[in-house]
């Protein structure tokens, strides 16, 4: 029996997008009136074999059977410091604006972190707006860029292609690499997450270097050369990846931690971030120096 409150509006409660085959796209409107553009992520994303609806667990709260206020919940599998966590992203925290400022948006933060409490070891977002999640017991993280002092060799003889993800070969490609991949880093890394991955590759290139096996999320702006991911199945050479992308960088700047290519040979500064990553506050990451790979954000 549905309990309700002031208004007819439901408390919070965890749905199931297979269960209610109307959910995904009630919830979809809700997000894209907050969010403009992210149903078409979405939609073009399961053209893709990405599936929001399949990966992610939605909190939501109704009133007279309508969506009002939307949190969902992407499960992440971590390996910090050669331990395995799953971590819980939060997204799509939103409120139909008329219902904004009754308490909703408290409940339903509420009752998902009690299911992350039950379900996750943390739980962390990506915000610009980390005031509103402090008192829910987040902590904002610095995150930092690590400039690398190495200056390519010109090779042009490696084979580098830019991923063609209307192309069910380059498909298969880049959701096998980021399926098998190997720990980007010794201190945290993601694995075996294709979804989110999928999602920020249609709007973000990824390259496919042919003689390493490797795929890199990289980007080059007035001579700098900014390495946002490397996915590899097999350990690799840094060295041999910058002489394949870096021809014509004055600076590379590594977005993501480092240690595994690098023990000494690089200087980390601060990151200008669009918004910024919070977690569990307590939760360690047991890093000095954190960076969350841009391709996975979410």
């Amino acid at each position: 029996m549905a309990i309700y409150q002031t208004n007819n509006i439901e408390v919070p409660m965890k749905a199931n997008y297979l269960s209610e085959p109307n959910l995904y796209n009630e919830c979809m409107l809700l997000m894209d009136s907050c969010f403009p553009g992210v149903k078409v992520m979405a939609d073009k994303g399961k053209m893709h074999n990405a599936h929001w609806d399949k990966s992610s667990t939605p909190f939501i709260m109704r009133q007279n059977h309508e969506v009002i206020a939307h949190l969902g919940i992407l499960p992440f599998e971590f390996i910090i410091q050669e331990k395995h966590y799953q971590g819980a992203a939060l997204h799509g925290i939103c409120t139909k604006q008329e219902f904004r400022r009754k308490g909703l948006f408290r409940q339903l933060m509420q009752e998902a972190l009690e299911y992350v409490r039950q379900h996750f070891y943390f739980a962390f977002m990506f915000t610009d707006k980390p005031y509103l999640y402090e008192q829910f017991g987040f902590k904002a993280v610095k995150e930092y860029d690590f400039i690398y002092d190495y200056t390519p060799q010109n090779n042009q003889n490696n084979k580098v292609r830019m991923l063609d993800l209307d192309d069910s070969r380059d498909l298969a490609l880049l959701q096998s690499h980021y399926q098998n991949r190997i720990p980007l880093s010794k201190a945290v890394s993601i694995i075996n997450e294709t979804t989110v991955a999928t999602l920020n590759a249609l709007h973000m290139p990824v390259y496919y270097l042919e003689d390493y096996d490797v795929l890199v999320v990289y980007q080059m702006k007035d001579h700098i050369l900014y390495v946002k991911d490397i996915i590899a199945i097999k350990p690799c050479d840094l060295n041999s990846i910058l002489n394949c992308i870096g021809n014509d960088a004055t600076k590379i700047i590594l977005q993501f931690i480092p240690d595994r290519f690098l023990t000494l040979l690089f200087n980390p500064v601060e990151a200008l971030t669009d918004g910024c990553i919070m977690i569990s506050q307590d939760f360690d990451l047991k890093c000095d120096y954190f960076r969350y790979p841009e391709p996975q954000r979410c």
